[in-house]
């Protein structure tokens, strides 16, 4: 597990590296806001760079060596996270107003862009790994970051479909969520000097620890305090967002519940508050939570199958760090 000393490590060295923009103009205070330095409460769960750093030290680094790859990554999610607000129309995060609705959209587009130049510019300038494993160590990054715009194309798309395949979701957040999950796990083990094919099994290690995050997080929209998810109950419903308990609700046999749910997302204006607790409603009629969570346990039990079969994470503490930050549901 980290260390307190080394998580300060780490937020030190995210200030750092965004710092290149403390020049008085309005993109660093922006990106500073986003971020939450100075105010702990504000901040995000840092649960990606943490994961970097799980691995490098499993992996017998020290785990210094590997921040430029932690912060990194985290910097890509932050500034996905900017973006994605502007792309949902989303007004809150973390219990404040985001980086667009707070400055305006240009500022929020703006920030965005230098958080994603910032992330590379990290590795690429980074000390802990020799400069010839820094291009591998791009090249994962930029493939993450690739598939994250492809699973998030799809999740915008799938707002005015009138049907979701259990199979088309999973595709949606394989890219979206999981790729950079993969690339966390997978970055943090170049760091420390794994071969390519070590690191790669790293890569399949965290594209399923993504993969139940996201169903978690699913739920928490659905389901979650607002207060601990900093976002109003609800609000993925009131979009039509395809999520987990959704699909899965679809995918069952006809009944009036099921039915619900169906006429809740059939193509058309957002929905109002009653229309949304009905949904809610029928969503725990047909066992939409439970099957959730399940699901999200599935997920981490495959984790562990593939840790076994491909022969990492030996002393188990990745899936440990996992499986604590995902109790967030059950």
């Amino acid at each position: 597990m980290n260390s307190p000393a080394l998580l300060d490590s780490l937020e030190a060295a995210l200030e750092s590296a965004v710092a290149r923009f403390d020049d008085g103009s309005a993109t660093s205070e922006q990106i500073r806001y986003h971020f939450g330095f100075g105010d702990e409460s504000r901040r995000g769960k840092r649960l990606r760079s943490r994961l970097v750093l799980e691995v490098a030290e499993e992996e017998g680094a020290h785990a210094p060596d590997a921040l430029e790859a932690a912060c990194a990554v985290e910097i890509v999610h932050e500034y996905s996270l900017i973006h994605d607000d502007i792309e949902d129309g989303d007004r809150l995060r973390r219990g404040r107003e985001t980086v667009w609705s707070r400055y305006g959209l240009a500022h929020g587009i703006n920030a965005g862009d230098a958080l994603c130049s910032v992330a590379y510019l990290t590795l690429l300038e980074g000390t802990g790994v020799p400069a010839e494993r820094k291009v591998a160590m791009n090249r994962v990054l930029l493939a993450a970051h690739l598939a994250m715009c492809g699973g998030q194309g799809r999740d915008i798309a799938f707002e005015t479909e009138a049907r979701v395949t259990m199979e088309d979701y999973r595709a949606m957040i394989g890219g979206k969520t999981a790729a950079l999950f993969g690339a966390a796990c997978e970055l943090g083990a170049l760091a420390a000097g794994a071969s390519e094919a070590r690191a790669g099994a790293y890569a399949r290690l965290g594209c399923a620890y993504g993969v139940a995050f996201q169903i978690e997080d699913d739920a928490l929209g659905i389901w979650g305090d607002s207060a601990t998810t900093g976002k109003p109950c609800g609000a993925d419903l009131t979009k039509r967002k395809w999520t987990f308990p959704v699909v899965w609700a679809l995918d069952g046999p006809p009944s009036t519940a099921r039915a619900t749910v169906a006429a809740a997302y059939a193509p058309g204006t957002a929905l109002s508050g009653p229309e949304v607790e009905a949904t809610i409603g029928a969503l725990d009629a047909l066992g939409a939570r439970d099957a959730a969570v399940g699901a999200a346990r599935a997920e981490l039990d495959e984790a562990d199958a593939v840790a076994d079969a491909d022969g990492i994470d030996p002393s188990g503490r990745v899936r440990a760090f996992f499986r604590r930050a995902a109790r967030r549901v059950a």
